[in-house]
């Protein structure tokens, strides 16, 4: 089994108090409503700029879509209006050779004879615990992931939501030692399960990263805790035990949601962990979505003519 291990220093305590202090995601007031756009392909300014004000005030965007309109070509297509670049696909899905495109369909009923049948999120109708995307990518690779509603299921499917950078925030205010201890290197191991790959990654749970906390908290079966040298084992224990109740429903850092037909979601895979109910579906009603990885956070698209008006706006003023 390879092992490969994310080259982090112990991070000194000022660095993550510093951090700490930027963090700004909550889950109060999120919105009850989706951005609703007209076309996927042409986020208009307004609605993009509404959109990575949610995401960057709540870690994640709920973006509704033209109706039967979703697909993977309409995702794709948001991903580009959202400026977060072409869709990463982690190389684990390649290996023998295996064709991997771009978006991930995520279906128990539609990926029964596909390679992803036996994934444990992709061709099961199983719930999964909170992760984050990227299982063998260094802790902070991936920014952003995006999934989009085609059929929701006729029963759960609802996604959960945990505020992981809100959580370890208050963790470094209230007991520092354990925060150090989940941001050593070595701290979380998450290991490979599909195409026959048992490899693994050893990193920190959570680092600073420019200045800001980045997270990946991750409690899949694949997952686990353990203790690098250097590290104080109750100070981990601490800290592992505060993420399990903090992630737990009815916590302030935790929330649920179910995406409608045609509804998507865009979420900061660096400061958000998710995962989703079990559910199930009827010959009506058979869940689909799908799913495309980004190595980028949303943002406004400016043209040129965007910049002409402000100019022009702003010589009116």
């Amino acid at each position: 089994m390879a092992v490969t291990a994310t080259a982090e220093r112990l991070l000194a305590a000022e660095d993550l108090l510093a951090a700490a202090r930027s963090v700004t995601v909550t889950f109060d007031r999120i919105p009850s409503e989706p951005v609703s756009v007209a076309d996927a392909a042409e986020i208009s300014r307004a609605d993009a700029a509404r959109i990575a004000r949610r995401y960057q005030g709540h870690g994640f965007a709920i973006i509704r879509v033209s109706p039967g309109t979703a697909s993977p070509d309409t995702l794709l297509a948001m991903a580009r209006s959202l400026c977060l670049g072409p869709a990463f696909v982690p190389p684990l899905y390649s290996i023998g050779g295996r064709q991997a495109p771009p978006v991930s369909r995520i279906s128990a009923a539609a990926n029964v004879r596909t390679a992803f049948a036996s994934h444990p999120s992709f061709g099961r109708s199983v719930g999964q615990a909170l992760h984050c995307d990227g299982t063998l990518q260094d802790i902070g690779f991936i920014k952003a992931s995006l999934l989009l509603c085609e059929t929701p299921a006729a029963e759960g499917g609802d996604t959960t939501l945990f505020n992981t950078s809100a959580a370890i925030a208050e963790l470094v205010r209230t007991d520092l030692l354990a925060a150090r201890a989940l941001a050593a290197p070595g701290t979380l191991i998450r290991t490979a399960n599909i195409n026959g790959c048992t490899d693994s990654n050893a990193g920190p749970a959570v680092t600073v990263q420019n200045g800001h906390l980045v997270c990946r908290y991750c409690v899949t079966d694949t997952d686990s805790w353990a203790v690098p040298d250097g590290t104080d084992g109750a100070d981990l224990r601490r800290g592992v035990e505060f993420l399990t109740e903090a992630s737990r429903p009815g916590s302030p850092y935790f929330t649920l949601l179910h995406l409608g037909r045609d509804e998507a979601i865009v979420f900061d895979n660096t400061s958000i962990s998710h995962g989703r109910t079990g559910y199930r579906d009827t010959a009506a009603l058979r869940r689909c979505l799908y799913r495309s990885l980004h190595l980028r956070h949303p943002k406004v698209r400016v043209s040129v003519s965007d910049v002409l008006s402000d100019r022009t706006r702003e010589q009116a003023a």
